[in-house]
């Protein structure tokens, strides 16, 4: 579930960051954010090696909500500072979902089969990456942009918060 999110989470960035840069904030090197989000995410991997998969995967739930809500509000508000903080949050966000999972998925995989079940742990978190993705631009072809991005805000965080309850409820 954490591996899904933190790659809509991803999607959800990726599906708003270029326009919100061009548009609300007339930044046209989306190259900076992008460096951003790339920099913190392979540092937060690097940093988090010795912290347990669970601990990683309850931070990346935890951190997916105010991540959602600073990117709505930098398109809301055109704020640049909003925006580095929204893209740092997300890529420590997504880097402890996708190691986490990861982490979680090469545990209980099979020794015999576990590039078949990485793989599928790969199709569902690039299945949560389209997801957004791909709503985004049909929701906001029909309503706002504004609209598209509160609505793919609230199930990121309803989404969130349902793991965080399957994360409390079945602890070991």
């Amino acid at each position: 579930m954490t591996g899904f999110g933190a790659m809509a989470l991803v999607g959800f960035y990726a599906a708003l960051a270029p326009s919100i840069l061009a548009q609300q904030l007339d930044v046209t090197n989306h190259a900076e954010a992008g460096g951003l989000f790339f920099e913190l995410s392979i540092v937060a991997i690097v940093a988090t090696t010795r912290l347990s998969s669970r601990a990683t995967m309850l931070a990346a739930l935890v951190l997916m909500i105010p991540t959602v809500a600073l990117i709505v509000a930098a398109q809301v508000f055109a704020s640049m500072a909003v925006m580095i903080a929204g893209t740092a949050l997300c890529g420590v966000a997504a880097a402890f979902g996708y190691r986490g999972g990861l982490q979680v998925v090469n545990q209980l995989a099979p020794a015999g089969r576990r590039a078949e079940v990485v793989s599928a742990f790969f199709v569902c978190c690039f299945c949560g990456n389209a997801l957004p993705v791909i709503g985004i631009g049909v929701l906001s072809s029909w309503t706002s942009a504004t609209t598209a991005s509160l609505a793919f805000a609230g199930m990121i965080t309803v989404f969130s918060l349902v793991a965080l309850g399957f994360g409390a409820k079945y602890v070991r």
